[in-house]
């Protein structure tokens, strides 16, 4: 395990370049995930399950057709650009945020005849506290019926599972919205203004880049919530990555991310803050770094009154740590 540790800390000093992480970034990815996939099929209902080695790649509610191609009432044939997969949670909490999304920044995004076409899912775990077949369980698949909008992976959804929630909705999106070019990842107490995401020019400018709020020197944490252990990361300080509260990468970029976490062998979980093993991480080994973007909010960015009018004059492509009774709010405020 120390020599693992040391691979992974000479990596982080190596400049970036396109070769694979063999240390300690501790995925519980499938290390041969290809052989399982199968294909997209009329026979997909809601309720389909992707075979998989690794739960978080297994999908117990699904959507396989939430970006199919659109038809609007103009005859043009409308293909998802951008997806955005919005972190959500098992509970009533996530269910009232889920709710407050779809009726006001989601709700453009549910007509599917904007331009461009930008396609919505949430991505849970497993509730912890529901058996198969509870009546939790069925709220859920009842609300993705309604929906259609609802992905939930095989696996505790809790908050030190965060990395394999990223993971799961990266590899939900490139399977099954294969021709969208761009993949956002939000949490689901940001409010955000989808119509910007054009704006965004570093997403256009490299395949080589997760654009977001960059952080620098962040020290790390030793207790608390955001705890990460000296023998999981013995250095003081984190390499720069992206707040992960918004980020958004190409496609490809989230197709090396996910081919770099398939070569790790499921010895021991990911590594447990989200933003840092996806971003920073994950990124360094594929290729890839997250660029500053002043249009991304840091992680304390919240809705007070100077961050919602940056939010309304386009400066600022989302706020974070909003209620969801407070984005009712912001639409009408």
């Amino acid at each position: 395990m120390t020599t693992l540790l040391l691979v992974m800390v000479t990596l982080l000093m190596v400049p970036i370049r396109p070769t694979v992480w063999t240390g300690s970034l501790h995925c519980a990815a499938a290390t041969d995930n290809k052989n399982h996939r199968r294909s997209t099929s009329a026979s997909d209902s809601v309720n389909a399950t992707d075979i998989s080695t690794s739960g978080h790649l297994r999908f117990v509610v699904n959507n396989v057709h939430l970006c199919d191609a659109v038809v609007d009432d103009d005859d043009m044939t409308s293909h998802p650009v951008y997806v955005v997969t919005v972190h959500s949670r098992a509970g009533q909490r996530g269910r009232m945020q889920r709710d407050a999304i779809r009726v006001t920044w989601g709700s453009p995004l549910r007509r599917r005849v904007a331009v461009p076409d930008i396609r919505l899912a949430f991505v849970l775990g497993r509730d912890r506290d529901c058996s198969v077949d509870s009546s939790c369980v069925e709220s859920v698949r009842r609300e993705s019926r309604l929906y259609g909008d609802v992905v939930v992976a095989d696996f505790d959804d809790a908050y030190r599972s965060l990395s394999l929630k990223s993971l799961s909705g990266l590899a939900w999106a490139r399977r099954h919205c294969p021709t969208a070019r761009y993949i956002v990842k939000a949490d689901d107490d940001v409010y955000m203004r989808p119509d910007l995401l054009p704006r965004v020019h570093q997403l256009t400018s490299s395949d080589h880049v997760i654009v977001g709020s960059l952080n620098v020197n962040s020290t790390v944490q030793r207790r608390g919530l955001w705890r990460v252990d000296e023998r999981t990361f013995p250095e003081p300080v984190f390499p720069p990555y992206c707040s992960g509260n918004v980020y958004a990468m190409t496609s490809s970029v989230a197709d090396r991310l996910l081919e770099v976490s398939a070569t790790v062998a499921d010895e021991a979980p990911p590594f447990p803050l989200e933003d840092v093993y996806v971003t920073a991480l994950l990124a360094t080994s594929a290729g890839a770094r997250c660029v500053h973007s002043d249009a991304f909010p840091r992680w304390d960015v919240g809705p007070s009154r100077a961050n919602v009018e940056r939010l309304r004059n386009g400066s600022l492509l989302a706020v974070h740590n909003v209620h969801y009774t407070q984005m009712y709010d912001l639409v009408t405020a």
